[in-house]
């Protein structure tokens, strides 16, 4: 994960790998907004992820 913007060589990168809070059991599934629902997930993965839960084929998994 970048730690910040200039981290990295152009904005429209940062704009895909900045560091999103992502749902791992979606909150359109009934998931909590609570820390051992949240993981750290580049935001083009999180969009890419969309309303499936982690664990998938993406290789996320909830600890």
């Amino acid at each position: 994960m970048p730690r910040g913007r200039f981290d990295v060589a152009h904005a429209s990168i940062w704009k895909k790998q900045r560091p999103t809070f992502d749902h791992i059991i979606p909150k359109a599934g009934g998931g909590p907004d609570r820390l051992d629902n949240l993981q750290l997930a580049h935001a083009i993965c999180n969009k890419r992820k969309g309303k499936r839960q982690a664990g998938g084929s993406d290789g996320r998994v909830a600890t």
